[in-house]
């Protein structure tokens, strides 16, 4: 049976909750996890909800986008029938921070590009975020091309999107949708949040990567080091270097060269 790539939560019509599934996951929590790791109730609601967006391994997942340049707060939304999208006025008893979505149509699905600093947003109808060369935004394509990529510039008050036609996008007076400022001002700001899950998975697999390259600089270290007492000398050079080289299939030579550097190896001479 082919699943539906599209977005659904708790409480909408037609979404039925597995029971097996909710059994499970009631004996996994009594159990204290799937790790067999009690957790306490401030960890485990440190995981649920939404979240700012602070950087660009951030935008992974589910997202929603908001605006404080209307009043009341606004968020995009993509409509299910037509490809237009449009600012939503948020519940007066909500703020940006505390809201969560109401429909998945106020959902899109960030996936950053490889090498860039861009990313591309689906929306729940599997069609992309876009914008021509005029700013019109809308979600027309089932395909992803250079009028579907958005750049992310984060700010202290916020992140701004720019299109692949070095615009920006906004929300107009009227609370639509736009792509054809030149700068970045209030309107051209935004409240970007991901689930909260998904933000401390990436950043654990950030830290295992960096872990990768550093515990193999150390084993290269214990073996090749011919003096210190047992001591052994680390460079003091960044680690994103390594990162890079592992990146590019140069993982070993740019270990070689960090060694030679230190001028204790004994195949570096």
């Amino acid at each position: 049976m082919k699943r539906s790539a599209k977005l659904s939560f708790k409480g909408d019509p037609g979404v039925v909750v597995d029971k097996k599934k909710r059994k499970k996951r009631k004996a996994t929590d009594a159990a204290g996890g799937e790790d067999g790791v009690v957790t306490t109730g401030s960890s485990s609601s440190s995981r649920d909800g939404w979240v700012a967006v602070e950087h660009l391994d951030d935008l992974k997942g589910p997202i929603m986008i908001l605006t404080s340049a209307t009043e009341p707060p606004s968020i995009l939304t993509c409509s299910e029938t037509t490809s237009k999208v449009s600012f939503v006025p948020l519940p007066e008893d909500k703020t940006i921070s505390s809201y969560e979505p109401e429909s998945v149509a106020q959902v899109f699905v960030a996936k950053s590009l490889p090498d860039s600093s861009k990313a591309s947003f689906r929306s729940s109808f599997d069609r992309y975020l876009g914008t021509d060369k005029f700013g019109v935004v809308a979600c027309e394509r089932e395909a992803m091309g250079p009028s579907e990529e958005w750049q992310l510039l984060v700010r202290e008050d916020g992140a701004a999107l720019q299109t692949s036609f070095d615009k920006f996008l906004r929300c107009d007076d009227q609370s639509a949708a736009r792509a054809d400022a030149d700068a970045v001002g209030f309107r051209e700001v935004f409240q970007i949040r991901c689930q909260a899950v998904n933000k401390i998975k990436g950043k654990k697999a950030k830290q295992d990567k960096a872990l990768d390259t550093q515990e193999m600089e150390l084993e290269q270290m214990k073996r090749s080091q011919s003096w210190g007492g047992g001591r052994l000398v680390f460079s003091q050079e960044d680690t994103r270097e390594l990162r890079q080289a592992k990146k590019d299939g140069l993982l070993n030579e740019a270990l070689l060269d960090r060694r030679a550097k230190l001028k204790s190896d004994k195949f570096c001479k």
